[in-house]
């Protein structure tokens, strides 16, 4: 039995990466902020749920605390949580953009990254054997019309850290990788519209799916992707080719 925890895990992209991996056999603790989301959507699994804030280092902490004191292990971790505001369908432009919204969009989805990171890595370790999926975006990989710089910086930030990551810990058994999403069909990218604009550029003509992603993070938490690692996945209907 691996133990697999994912950010995020009350609704979109995480909920569905929880329900994938608890149906191929992983234990899963599922954390979100939102306690009610969270129950609801846990109700049908066998999933633990927790809730916390993965930028608030003290909720990390007792996260990794409850997570080794009922299952004493930590394998696989999807950091999965991020926030991407909109105001009426669009970003804002850097000029008008709210210090305060800069510093909650970086705290929840870089600085949240690193402190779920930090704080598995000594279960991981002692396990000899880790697999660490962070999201990253499409938006962090190429010019966005949707996201704002704020999203842009802090996805383009998770790629490079999670490669640090993955060459500080690849002799511990541990691999580290990003899965960038291009438009996937969740509330978050519903919230952006322009829905018809973005099918005009892209090659297969249509949004992706959860469980498009979800089939990603099955592959990259997989003993098959052993040796793959500080790569990006990136699953975006061909938006975005390198």
């Amino acid at each position: 039995m691996r133990v697999a925890l994912v950010t995020g895990a009350a609704q979109g992209i995480g909920l569905v990466v929880a329900r994938r991996l608890e149906a191929i056999g992983h234990r899963v603790v599922m954390l979100d902020r939102d306690a009610a989301i969270l129950s609801a959507s846990a109700d049908s699994m066998t999933a633990e749920t927790i809730v916390g804030d993965v930028a608030d280092p003290a909720s990390v902490a007792d996260t990794m605390a409850q997570i080794r004191s009922r299952f004493g292990r930590l394998d696989i971790v999807i950091n999965n949580a991020g926030i991407c505001p909109a105001h009426d369908g669009q970003a804002l432009p850097v000029e008008t953009m709210d210090l305060d919204e800069w510093n909650r969009v970086i705290a929840v989805n870089l600085t949240g990254t690193f402190l779920v990171c930090r704080a598995a890595l000594p279960m991981m370790k002692a396990g000899g054997w880790g697999r660490i999926v962070n999201f990253s975006s499409m938006g962090g990989r190429m010019r966005s019309l949707l996201s704002g710089a704020h999203y842009a910086a802090t996805k383009a930030g998770v790629i490079g850290f999670t490669r640090v990551l993955a060459g500080q810990v690849g002799r511990e058994g541990i691999t580290a990788n990003c899965i960038a999403p291009g438009r996937i069909d969740t509330q978050q990218s519903a919230d952006f519209g322009n829905v018809d604009r973005f099918l005009e550029q892209l090659p297969l003509g249509r949004i992706g799916g959860t469980d498009e992603i979800a089939a990603g993070v099955e592959y990259l938490v997989s003993d098959a992707a052993g040796y793959v690692t500080g790569t990006v996945l990136d699953i975006n209907g061909g938006h975005y080719m390198v």
